[in-house]
């Protein structure tokens, strides 16, 4: 007989892949109407975040946005690489510190990430209509308390964490 614990993971795991399996074919979707429009279609989900941080917090460092993503730098700088290749994201030289980089949405960057996160603000309204008010503050106040255990127990020495990843919040 599975515990309670096992249960609401088990049901939360199948929630998350019925969510992903649902942004695919959204963004499959996508794809077919973009290839027609641009060259900068195929955004994958890493780039998607990098994009959708930048269209947030404006101009970046590679540390900064790591931090952010709760990644290495060293995993970013492909995905970085990738999305200056696409036109998506230009890469300047801070006059202030010579040996930091700041990276910044170009306008067809910009486009996409506000594409994108149309997209996800719409599939979230759908995934989410079915619970009242009281209960998304609940999820969200949940979900924020999970994610804080989680990169507690990773050993993530992130003050700020807890700020930037408030589910429910606009940030």
């Amino acid at each position: 007989m599975a515990t309670q614990e096992q249960q609401l993971f088990d049901a939360f795991q199948q929630v998350n892949r019925q969510i992903r399996r649902g942004l695919a074919r959204s963004e499959a979707a996508r794809g077919e109407s973009e290839k027609a429009e641009s060259s900068h279609s195929g955004v994958a989900p890493g780039q998607e975040r990098v994009l959708q941080l930048l269209l947030r917090h404006g101009g970046s460092s590679q540390k900064d946005l790591a931090s952010r993503l709760r990644i290495r730098p060293a995993s970013l700088s492909e995905v970085l690489s990738r999305l200056e290749e696409k036109g998506l994201v230009t890469k300047a030289q801070d006059p202030a510190d010579r040996r930091r980089n700041s990276y910044s949405l170009t306008a067809v960057g910009q486009g996409i990430a506000e594409q994108l996160k149309d997209q996800r603000r719409n599939q979230g309204a759908t995934v989410f209509e079915v619970l009242s008010s009281e209960e998304k503050a609940q999820l969200a106040q949940i979900l924020t308390k999970l994610d804080q255990r989680l990169l507690a127990e990773q050993g993530e020495d992130n003050k700020d964490s807890g700020k930037k990843k408030v589910f429910g919040a606009d940030s």
